[in-house]
Order: structure tokens, then C-alpha cells, then sequence
């Protein structure tokens, strides 16, 4: 049953030209034009997921410009790309599907038409957002994804299942692939879901929730994974995000969420001996991070306190927003948490390690210099290996690489326009970042030892052309 309990101000949204990200600012005032999207192209890429137990690349196309009539979701069949990709042909080989950048440049590049079956791909919502994966019948079950979009204001689930030639989603969609309302948690008189959703985090410490900061309006939503008809919304909470430190203009939003691990021998004090959620969301237009948790069985997002990560005044710093992904180095203990700082850029690291009185310190312990605009974040954990974090960063189009054994920069790789998704592939022991501004996604090579390290060896997208060295 879904519990309706707005706190604050309205969830009207003003201000909205200071967040300083035009993707994800798109107007929902725009009249939508005509064009059918491409079910088999690349087009704004904005969210990726790796599907956990086939050789899936999962993709949304944002349609941030509002040009065609709807988002896609679309699967890349990544074991016919990597075998393309060990067999390139020369410069400008129209015959081969993927062939060198240029006759000085290795780099491959490849027709995403190539992997993309067109009958696989669904139709959303405009301005899809990320991928969050589920399994709501267990491990062994099949999977399930959660995308948000902003228009309309919706999360949109989606099942993964096997097919004679080609995997099958399936969203209730009609003949012309448009997911069906039934797979929709939309904003309206029956369901409520405050707009402009930022992103969608599914619980991996075993909780069946899926948390939803709003990136505007100030809000947070719960999503019941576990409805009689598919996942539900069960409470928001209005005015959770406060509004940003400006006299002109007062948005208010978040952008991410993580789920600290609970140690039944060492209980947090939030967590009530283990029987409820503890974890922390990012503000966007603030500098600093809430805690929250969340009532089972009444299903209520109970808000905590909220924790200031910066010495500096942030009315007198120029860009905006302030904070961006955020996510725990070790999601199985829950000791150390990562915070994406967009304005100015870096990456901090927390120590929420409980305290004399089973509270988490929350003191920042590291602060790590990156490229501009750092929005979403990755933790790649090699067996035997140092953990490395990886960070976009829209204003420059590069990946940053901490190592967090020593938590120092150790590579600055130059991806794509507007650089933003990133998502580990480790059986490949590669990332794919996705580049919304100039429609292509990029592949880095993660693997130790392999001269392809910390380099955008290959992309899916054709055109984008040589890199510019530093």
C-alpha cells in the first residue's frame, strides 16, 4: 500500500538552469515531435549495465534533445563484438563492422548496427536514465531491469528473458515497442512519483527496495520491488534534499545512494540490530551527503542526519552542482564510503566506521584532485588485485582511475563528449563509458599488464575520430 508522506515544501521545481548539467536538465515543456527512434543505433547513450550472466551490454539512449519520440533500450551482443574487435579492418573499410580510427591511430571503431538487434530493443520515456539490475526470484532467477525517465516522470521495469535467437525484453510493450503503462510507476492521481527521477539503486544488502533521489524538487521515493503486479512505489518523502546556498535560485535534489552493510555481531545504532536499511544519499545543490533508513513492513523512508563534506563556502564557488555518484569500496563491509565531489572536482573518502556509541564516524579521511564536471562512479575489484575507482567526467570527456590502496590518481583517460555512465565488464576486465554528447560508447582496457591499460583502446559509434593526447 502506497503511504503518501510529503514533508517541506512542495516538490515544485525553480531554478532549474543553475544545476549546471544540460543532459539531465532537458525541458519537459518541449512538444514532442514526430520521429521514431532508430531501434538499432546509438543516440545520446546515457545508461549502461552488463547483464550479470550473458554477454548483454545494456544500453538507454536518452533523446535528451527531445528530437525523436521516445528513449530505447537496446541490448549489444558483446561476444560477436569482441570477436569483431580482434579482427579490424583498415580506415574507412565500409565491408568490415569494425575497422581502425585512422592509418596512426589503433583505436577501433565500430557500427553499434553491427550488435544491436532491433527486435530486442523497447521504447520509454524521454530522458532515460540509468540501468539498475534485479533479481526478484533470487540468484538464480531471471533478471529484471528498473530505468528512470523524466518524461514522464516514471520508472519503467523491464524483463530480461531468453529467446530463440535473440534475448527478449519484455515490458508490456505493443507492436510498435512502446513499454505498456503496466510496467510504469508514473507520476499521476494513483501512484504519485515526484519528477525529474536522477537514478535508480537497487538494495544489495538483501532489502527488497529500490531507492530514487529526484536530481529536482527535493525528493526521495521508495520502490517496493516486491509488489502483487510488479514493483510499486510505497512512500516519498518530500523537502529530503536541501535547496542549494544561492540567493537567486533555490533547486533542491540528489543524484545517488548507497547501502551500508550491517554486521549482525556489530549493529549500527540506524540499522535497529540489522531490520533496516541504513544508507546515505548524495544532495546535488549542496555540498554534502544525508543519511536515511527505511521501515520494513510500514515501508517508510525515516530521514537522518545530514553530513556538510567541504571547508569552503560554497556561495562563493562559481560551478554547480556540488556532488554526484557516490557508492562503498567494500559494499560487503560498509567501512569506507566514496563521494563523487562534481564543484569543485575530486573524490572524497568517508570513514563510516562505527563509533563508541554504534554510529558511524563520518569523517572525511581522503581528498583526490579529478578532471572537470566527475559525475558517476565505478569500483572495479580485481581478485589479487589493487581496487581501482572510476570516475566520468562530463566537462572534459575523460575517465579518472584512483587506486584505492594508495587513493592517487593513477590515470586520466580521454573517452568521449560528455562522458558519463561507467560500468565494469569483469570477465573482459573492461569498462564501457558512455559519451551522450557525441553517441558513442567508449571500451578501456582494465587489465593488468596489458599494454591496452588505462586506454580507450576501442568504441562502439563511428566518426568521433582521433583523440587528443595530452
Amino acid at each position: 500500500m502506497l503511504r503518501d508522506v510529503r514533508r517541506g515544501r512542495p516538490l515544485g521545481v525553480r531554478g532549474a538552469g543553475s544545476a549546471g548539467w544540460a543532459l539531465v536538465l532537458a525541458s519537459a515543456c518541449q512538444p514532442d515531435p514526430g520521429a521514431l527512434p532508430s531501434l538499432d543505433a546509438l543516440r545520446q547513450p546515457t545508461g549502461l549495465a552488463v547483464a550479470p550472466d550473458r554477454p548483454l551490454l545494456l544500453v538507454t539512449n536518452g533523446n535528451w534533445d527531445r528530437e525523436q519520440t521516445d528513449s530505447t533500450l537496446m541490448a549489444v551482443d558483446l561476444e560477436t563484438l569482441y570477436v569483431e574487435l580482434a579482427r579490424p579492418g583498415e580506415p574507412g573499410d565500409g565491408s568490415r563492422p569494425c575497422r581502425r580510427v585512422a592509418a596512426g591511430d589503433p583505436t577501433i571503431e565500430c557500427d553499434p548496427a553491427a550488435f544491436i538487434d532491433p527486435r530486442t530493443t523497447v521504447r520509454l520515456g524521454t530522458g532515460a536514465g540509468n540501468v539498475a539490475m534485479d533479481r526478484p526470484a533470487g540468484t538464480d532467477g531471471p533478471l529484471r531491469l528498473l530505468v528512470p525517465t523524466r518524461s514522464p516522470a516514471s520508472v519503467t521495469w523491464v524483463d530480461v528473458l531468453p529467446g530463440d535467437e535473440h534475448p527478449i525484453l519484455e515490458c508490456g510493450q505493443g507492436e510498435d515497442g512502446r513499454c505498456g503503462a503496466d510496467h510504469e510507476i508514473r507520476a499521476s492521481v494513483s501512484d504519485r512519483l515526484p519528477g525529474e527521477p536522477a537514478r535508480v539503486i537497487v538494495d544489495d544488502q538483501g532489502a527488497r527496495f529500490a531507492y530514487v533521489p529526484h536530481i529536482l524538487g527535493g525528493a526521495f521515493s521508495l520502490l517496493n520491488l516486491d509488489g502483487p503486479r510488479g514493483p510499486e512505489l510505497a512512500d516519498v518523502e518530500g523537502g529530503f534534499f536541501r535547496e542549494a546556498p544561492f540567493e537567486d535560485e533555490d533547486p533542491a535534489g540528489g543524484f545517488g545512494a548507497a547501502v551500508r552493510a550491517c554486521d549482525p555481531d556489530l549493529p549500527s545504532q540506524e540499522s535497529r540490530e540489522c531490520t533496516r536499511p541504513f544508507l546515505y544519499a548524495s544532495q546535488r545543490y549542496f555540498p554534502g551527503v544525508r543519511a536515511l533508513t527505511v521501515a520494513p513492513g510500514l515501508d517508510l523512508v525515516l530521514p537522518g542526519r545530514e553530513l556538510s563534506l567541504t571547508a569552503f563556502d560554497p556561495k562563493v564557488v562559481e560551478g554547480r552542482p556540488f556532488m554526484g555518484d557516490l557508492a562503498f569500496e567494500d559494499p560487503a563491509v560498509g567501512d569506507r564510503l566514496l563521494v563523487v565531489q562534481t564543484t569543485p572536482a575530486a573524490l572524497l573518502r568517508l570513514d563510516t566506521r562505527l563509533g563508541p556509541d554504534a554510529r558511524p564516524v563520518d569523517a572525511l579521511l581522503d581528498t583526490e584532485p579529478l578532471c572537470d564536471q566527475p559525475n558517476v562512479l565505478a569500483i572495479h575489484r580485481p581478485p589479487g588485485d589493487e581496487a581501482l575507482a572510476l570516475v566520468t567526467c562530463a566537462g572534459e570527456g575523460r575517465l579518472a582511475v584512483v587506486a584505492l590502496g594508495s587513493f592517487r590518481q593513477v590515470a586520466s583517460v580521454a573517452v568521449g563528449e560528455g562522458a558519463f555512465e561507467v560500468v565494469v565488464d569483469a570477465a573482459r576486465q573492461q569498462a564501457y563509458v558512455s559519451n551522450p554528447r557525441e553517441d558513442t560508447i567508449s571500451i578501456v582496457s582494465l587489465e593488468h599488464g596489458s599494454p591496452r591499460r588505462f586506454t580507450e583502446w576501442a568504441r562502439l559509434g563511428l566518426g568521433a575520430g582521433s583523440r587528443t593526447i595530452d
